[in-house]
C-alpha cells in the first residue's frame, strides 16, 4: 500500500500534464489594431518642382501657336530710343528677348532710359530677356569708362577661381545697374590659335582645363546677382582664322580633338548648372559637313543635347552676321536653327520680326517643326524666365559702390 500511493499520485500528475498538452488552444484576443479599419492614404502631393512644371505646361497649353513663336524670338531694336514701332511690338507681343548692341548706346543716362522704356512697354506677364554683350575688354557695351573691366585673359592669367566669382558678381551688378537681366558671357572659347582675329584676349586661357576652372565661377558669380549668364560660343570659336561677323569660319579638328579642347569648358559648365548656351556660326566638318553649328542638327541636337546632356536654352549667335547672311536669308536661317535644335533665334536687324515670325509659322504648318518640339522649346524658355527676376525690381543704383567694386577686382587681378 505504501508503494501504491506514490504510483497513483505520479499517474495522476502525468495524466494532468497530458491533459494540458492536448487541450486545444483558446483563441487569443484580437489585437486592437486588427479591429481598426485601415486609414485611407492621402494622395501624394506634387513636389515644388513638379508643381512648377505642371503650371508651365498649363501656361503653354493656353498659348496660341503665334504666341509660342514669339517666345522663341530674340530681337534687336532700332536706334538709341524706343521707336513707336518697337514700342507697339513689345506691347502687342510677349517676345522672348530684346538685344541691345553698341549702336543702341551713347551714354549711361540714355542706356538706362532705353532699358526702362523696354521694360515699361511690355504688357505681358511673360517678361522678355533684355541682354547685351558685356565681357570686359574689347567687347563691352558699358558707356562709362569707370565701370569697364580688363579683358578676360588678364583675369585668366591670375588663375584664381575666387577672383573670377567676384568678377562675375561685378558683371552682374553692372548689368543690373543698366537695366539688363541677361549678359552674353562668359566666353568659354579656348584661345588655342594665335592667328584668331576675333577671340584672342576675350578667352580666359589657351588651356581648356583652365578655361573650365575659371569660367564656371565667373558664370556662378553672375547668377548670384540674378543675371542670366549665357556661355558662348559653342562648340568653340578659339581655333578659327575667320571672323564670323564677316564670313564663315571653318575648324577642321577631329571629333576626338574637339573633345579634348573646345568642348571641355562647355562640358564642365553644363555639369555645373549652365542654363543657356549660345551656338556659334562655325563649320565643323567633323560634326556636320554642310551647315554651320547654329543651323546644325548634328551639333545642337546631337552633341549639345544628346552627348553633353544639356537641357537648358540653346540660342543662336546673332543671325545678322556674314557667316549666315552670305548663304541664307535671315528668316530661312531662323527657321533652320529652330528646326535643328535651337530654342531661340537671335537677330539684331530692326523690323525683321514680321518676316521671321511668318517663316516659322509656315514651317510649323508644313510639319517641319512639330507641335511637341515647339512646346518643349517654349517650356525651356519659360522655365528659365521663372528662375530669374526679369523685372527691374532689383536694379542697382549705387553708382559709387559699383566703381569701388570694379576697382577692387581690377586691383586683385594686378596684385
Amino acid at each position: 500500500m505504501k508503494l501504491f500511493f506514490p504510483v497513483v499520485f505520479a499517474t495522476v500528475l502525468l495524466s494532468g500534464c497530458a491533459d494540458e498538452t492536448v487541450k486545444p488552444d483558446e483563441p487569443a484576443p484580437k489585437q486592437a489594431e486588427e479591429t481598426k479599419q485601415p486609414k485611407p492614404q492621402k494622395p501624394e502631393q506634387p513636389s515644388a518642382r513638379e508643381q512648377v512644371e505642371n503650371e508651365l505646361k498649363q501656361t503653354v497649353s493656353q498659348m496660341s501657336t503665334a504666341e509660342k513663336v514669339d517666345q522663341l524670338l530674340y530681337i534687336g531694336v532700332a536706334g538709341t530710343a524706343l521707336t513707336e514701332a518697337d514700342r507697339r511690338l513689345l506691347q502687342q507681343h510677349a517676345l522672348g528677348g530684346v538685344l541691345l548692341l553698341g549702336g543702341n548706346i551713347t551714354s549711361s543716362g540714355q542706356l538706362k532710359a532705353l532699358t526702362a522704356d523696354i521694360n515699361e512697354a511690355q504688357t505681358s506677364d511673360q517678361r522678355a530677356f533684355v541682354g547685351f554683350d558685356e565681357e570686359g575688354g574689347r567687347v563691352s557695351r558699358v558707356p562709362d569708362a569707370q565701370l569697364k573691366l580688363s579683358p578676360s585673359l588678364a583675369y585668366g592669367q591670375k588663375n584664381d577661381p575666387e577672383l573670377m566669382e567676384d568678377v562675375g558678381q561685378t558683371l552682374g551688378s553692372i548689368s543690373r545697374f543698366y537695366g539688363f537681366n541677361m549678359d552674353f558671357a562668359p566666353v568659354l572659347d579656348v584661345n588655342n590659335n594665335p592667328a584668331n582675329p576675333i577671340i584672342g584676349d576675350r578667352a580666359l586661357s589657351a588651356d581648356p582645363q583652365q578655361v573650365a576652372r575659371l569660367g564656371v565661377p565667373l558664370m556662378q558669380g553672375m547668377k548670384e546677382e540674378d543675371i542670366v549668364p549665357v556661355v558662348k560660343h559653342f562648340p568653340g570659336h578659339g581655333d578659327t582664322t575667320v571672323d564670323s561677323h564677316v564670313g564663315l569660319p571653318r575648324v577642321d579638328a577631329t571629333k576626338a580633338e574637339l573633345e579634348q579642347t573646345e568642348l571641355v569648358p562647355f562640358k564642365r559648365a553644363i555639369q555645373d548648372g549652365a542654363e543657356m548656351v549660345m551656338v556659334a556660326h562655325i563649320l565643323f566638318p567633323a560634326l556636320d559637313k554642310n551647315r554651320p553649328s547654329s543651323l546644325s542638327k548634328e551639333v545642337m541636337t546631337g552633341v549639345l543635347r544628346s552627348e553633353l546632356k544639356f537641357d537648358g536654352v540653346i540660342i543662336t549667335d546673332d543671325l545678322v552676321m556674314g557667316a549666315i547672311t552670305e548663304r541664307y536669308g535671315l528668316a530661312q536661317a531662323a527657321g533652320l536653327a529652330l528646326e535643328n535644335g535651337a530654342d531661340m533665334a537671335m537677330f539684331s536687324s530692326p523690323g525683321a520680326y514680321a518676316s521671321v515670325h511668318k517663316e516659322i509659322m509656315a514651317r510649323i504648318k508644313q510639319g517641319k517643326l512639330s507641335t511637341a518640339d515647339l512646346n518643349q522649346k517654349v517650356m525651356r524658355v519659360l522655365r528659365l524666365k521663372q528662375t530669374y527676376d526679369l523685372s527691374q525690381t532689383k536694379r542697382v543704383d549705387e553708382y559709387q559702390r559699383l566703381i569701388e567694386q570694379v576697382k577692387a577686382v581690377e586691383s586683385d587681378m594686378r596684385h
